[in-house]
């Protein structure tokens, strides 16, 4: 079971620390949607969230690719 979130709302942050510590405690992965940036992309990485939703795959295999995370 997943919280399938957007990065920000009407430009209030959804996804940060706690966000992503309060799902997990709760037995829910986080998947953050859109993401195109690959500075985003690692900011999400290493806040510990569960998925990344991209129009850009090849920018997050490149990413993913550099963490050793891509399967």
């Amino acid at each position: 079971v997943a919280a399938q979130v957007p990065e920000t709302q009407a430009g209030v942050r959804v996804v940060d620390r706690r966000f992503v510590r309060t799902a997990h405690e709760r037995g829910l992965q986080v998947h953050v949607w859109t993401v195109n940036e690959p500075q985003r992309m690692e900011a999400l990485l290493d806040l510990g969230v569960d998925g990344i939703m991209t129009d850009r795959i090849d920018i997050l295999r490149t990413v993913l690719d550099r963490r050793g995370a891509w399967a």
